[in-house]
């Protein structure tokens, strides 16, 4: 019905123009991006996806950038161990030179002072490799292989050692009197304590003293569950079966009197826990005597993480300390020193001191160390205890004399999307001590044959530490071809989701280009309708 008032067909033609001229500005954005995903609307799946993988791809670059490093920061350190390797042969060919007869105390000199030079070049190599302005071989960085440094207790599977103390050997002598009983009390995996007693002698009164094959001995036939033993370096150590086993060792001496003193080191968990707090969840047992005497006028002190704890006695006699006490000034001194990673307590069931890290993962460690002055046990015990066989000038015990530090290896490198997805990167410390070099003297003939030895096993532990390195590095170069590949794979698959086809969407432009001309020639015929009309008016 022909009307001038309502123009439909303008209507129509404009609501046409309108749909026309979105989707050929629509097609004009796909094509000027590139991206078939302008807007959330286009395609709300293919856009989710679109971003993880593209976040992903982002994580794998940057994973592929960490393993570049990786593989840089490897090469330096074992361009370093290379010339460290270098020197230990001429210091070995120096030795062997000097352990000739045929060479006088003269030359030896002679020989003895290239040798120091080389022996101190040593330790300026292992300061000097450095990347990014960290030294690589000299223990410092986050990537040193850290060990675990005269850790009283740790369990460890078969074939793994873990040493009772780096500084007692099978030529040490532990000394006590006649009327006193050294105890040892194991217990692996919570299946009950096995005491190991070796008393000082069949007659009353009669000193002894215990060498530490007699106390291997005497833990081996104990049947304890662990096996002890004696390492080629002729350390002390002791072996479980089973790695998630606890394993506690209580080391007591009772005199005459019934009177016990001695040191408990407990609970530092299997290796495979050493990733975490580097103690169990609830801390650390490292001491399980009730209270300890200080002679008057005399000071005791330690470090705990760093911080010196001091506990004076003034008072003019004697005096008997609690665990508690002891606990209040360690806590205080932390306190003092702003040191909140470490909280001492006293534990409710053994009555001993135990030690809390709050920090996890691989910095997280608790030290006691740098021990001087005497602590006794008890009032009535006069034995001996530190490293099994160390003593001070009144044979009392030495309760804190050990260092117990526990962390983990190297630090781990992301060379994934997540970062779960590690390598870890160790790099063992090439310093002279580091490889027992360090005071080596070949200045006479015995001391060259010594050092023969010795400069023998510290090649051997470069090589070592170089193979390690090598191993890694292809390891890293490996992971950094499967990452490139990846990135290849994944950046296909999202070009199917996110890139426009450029000849379908320039088809599809046309189309709607036409559609859009079309549009506006109707809707200018249609404007023209009602015009037409009037002319039947008149």
């Amino acid at each position: 019905m022909p009307v001038i008032s309502t123009n439909t067909a303008a209507n129509t033609a404009v609501r046409y123009l309108n749909n026309n001229s979105e989707n050929y500005s629509d097609s004009l954005a796909k094509l000027a991006s590139g991206s078939r995903i302008t807007s959330a609307s286009d395609d709300a799946a293919g856009l989710a996806i679109s971003t993880r993988i593209s976040s992903d791809v982002n994580a794998l670059e940057q994973a592929s950038t960490n393993a570049s490093h990786g593989i840089s920061i490897l090469e330096t350190a074992d361009g370093g161990a290379a010339n460290i390797s270098d020197i230990l042969e001429r210091m070995k060919t120096l030795a062997s030179q000097s352990a000739s007869g045929t060479v006088t105390d003269d030359e030896r000199v002679y020989i003895q002072a290239e040798f120091e030079e080389l022996l101190e070049e040593v330790g300026g190599i292992a300061e000097s490799t450095r990347y990014n302005g960290v030294s690589l071989l000299d223990g410092s960085s986050d990537f040193a292989d850290d060990n675990i440094d005269n850790a009283a207790v740790l369990a460890a599977d078969v074939g793994q050692t873990a040493s009772i103390s780096t500084t007692f050997t099978a030529d040490d002598v532990i000394s006590i009197d006649g009327d006193d009983t050294l105890e040892f009390d194991i217990n692996v995996g919570g299946a009950g304590v096995v005491p190991v007693a070796i008393a000082a002698g069949a007659t009353t009164g009669t000193n002894v003293d215990i060498t530490g094959q007699q106390i291997v001995d005497a833990i081996n036939a104990a049947s304890t569950g662990a096996t002890a033993s004696f390492d080629d370096d002729g350390n002390m150590v002791i072996v479980t079966d089973n790695a998630a086993e606890s394993l506690e060792i209580d080391i007591d001496v009772t005199d005459s009197s019934g009177s016990v003193g001695g040191v408990t080191f407990a609970d530092f968990g299997a290796i495979d826990d050493l990733s975490g707090t580097a103690l169990t969840a609830a801390g650390s047992g490292v001491l399980a005597a009730n209270q300890f005497e200080v002679n008057d006028g005399e000071t005791v002190s330690f470090d705990v993480n760093g911080t010196a704890v001091e506990i004076t006695n003034g008072t003019g006699v004697a005096k008997s300390y609690t665990d508690q006490e002891i606990v209040d000034a360690i806590n205080d001194a932390l306190t003092a020193d702003e040191n909140d990673e470490v909280v001492a307590a006293v534990d409710a069931t053994t009555g001993g001191i135990t030690f809390t890290s709050s920090d996890t993962g691989a910095t997280a460690s608790v030290t006691v160390d740098n021990f001087s002055g005497t602590m006794t046990s008890g009032d009535a015990l006069d034995a001996s205890y530190l490293s099994l066989g160390d003593t001070d000038s009144d044979g009392a015990a030495k309760a804190f004399g050990s260092e117990t530090e526990v962390s983990t290896t190297g630090s781990d490198i992301v060379v994934g999307s997540s970062s779960d997805d590690t390598i870890n990167l160790r790099i063992e410390s090439l310093t002279a001590e580091a490889l027992g070099i360090d005071g080596l003297d070949i200045s006479t003939q015995d001391g060259a044959d010594a050092a023969l030895d010795a400069l023998d096993d510290a090649i051997d532990d470069v090589s070592k530490a170089r193979a390690e390195m090598g191993a890694v590095m292809s390891r890293f170069e490996f992971r950094g071809e499967q990452i490139d590949t990846s990135i290849e794979n994944l950046t296909a698959a999202n070009s199917v989701l996110a890139d426009v086809d450029i000849a379908k969407e320039s088809a599809k432009a046309s189309s709607y280009s036409v559609n859009v001309q079309a549009s506006v020639s109707a809707a200018a015929q249609a404007n023209q309708m009602p015009e037409n009309l009037l002319q039947l008016i008149g």
